[in-house]
């Protein structure tokens, strides 16, 4: 499923949004639009045509039309067709256009951070371009966005912003769990579930093939591309991620927080932490503990 991805900051932002009954016969103008146009077919057929590339929206379906790309009907339609739409806009003209990609979305790690961070860190929200959406499940929102965006003010119009924020997210989620979406990222979701789950005992492939039923090379290259990382630098990860709580927000001694971030070793979980965060543990708690100690 080719799916697009908006990265935030900015955040989208809706322009406007509509509901109505296409009647049979009629057919959308051609144009170059100065925004994105998602449509939502609630029941009947809309057909679209976008670059020479043909769209048949049906019953509790979805499109994504990209700003600056021509689109038009390309056949009118059959039957009384139910249709939402919603202008929006994304970057402005100086920032990237949202990507395209053809998988789910995956779900690599952002860069270590400590819990002292003042700049946030960026976002993405990645919707389908076209595909099948539970609309009764949808409808309850859109009505609501509708009738804000029918009696405009200034704390309705931010509402509004707010719930097509949520929109979004509603859209993303249901690629997560669509049928469409691979075994094998499922899998490496499960792989990363699971090397969270056993943190704090000691690494076995062994178990972890017995345990999630699939060879580990099999496991390891699910993983690989849902995260980006090997089984193992994963779990270094995770490990590093929980040391650095662990040592800002409590006063645990250095070897229990090694512990409980699965070191056996302590000079190990010396050598490591300071690979991955340039600083040794009690450097780092020094730097950014939250307490007086």
């Amino acid at each position: 499923m080719r799916t697009m991805e908006f990265v935030m900051p900015p955040f989208p932002q809706i322009a406007a949004i509509g509901h109505g009954i296409w009647r049979q016969g009629m057919m959308h103008a051609e144009r170059v639009f100065g925004a994105y146009d998602l449509i939502i077919c609630g029941s009947g057929a809309l057909y679209m045509e976008e670059e020479g590339e043909r769209y048949e929206i049906g019953q509790e379906e979805m499109l994504v039309l990209e700003e600056g790309l021509r689109h038009s009907g390309y056949r009118p339609t059959e039957v009384d067709t139910e249709v939402y739409w919603i202008h929006f806009r994304h970057a402005t003209p100086s920032e990237p256009k949202p990507q395209l990609h053809e998988d789910s979305a995956p779900g690599q790690p952002l860069p270590p951070r400590s819990s002292q961070e003042t700049v946030p860190s960026p976002g993405v929200v990645r919707i389908p371009k076209f595909g099948k959406i539970d609309l009764a499940s949808l409808r309850p929102l859109l009505d609501r966005m509708l009738r804000l965006y029918e009696t405009p003010t200034r704390a309705r119009s931010y509402e509004l912003h707010v719930l097509f924020g949520q929109l979004l997210l509603e859209l993303q989620k249901e690629l997560t769990v669509s049928q469409v979406r691979s075994r094998a990222d499922q899998l490496g979701e499960e792989c990363a579930a699971y090397l969270e789950r056993t943190l704090e005992l000691p690494f076995n492939s062994e178990q972890m093939e017995q345990d999630l039923h699939y060879h580990f090379d099999y496991l390891s290259r699910c993983l690989k591309q849902y995260t980006g990382m090997s089984p193992l630098a994963y779990r270094h990860h995770l490990q590093i991620e929980r040391a650095k709580r662990l040592l800002a927000h409590s006063d645990d001694p250095l070897t229990e927080i090694g512990e409980q971030c699965g070191f056996r070793d302590a000079n190990y979980f010396s050598r490591l932490f300071k690979r991955e965060t340039m600083l040794t543990p009690g450097e780092y708690r020094r730097r950014h503990s939250v307490f007086r100690i």
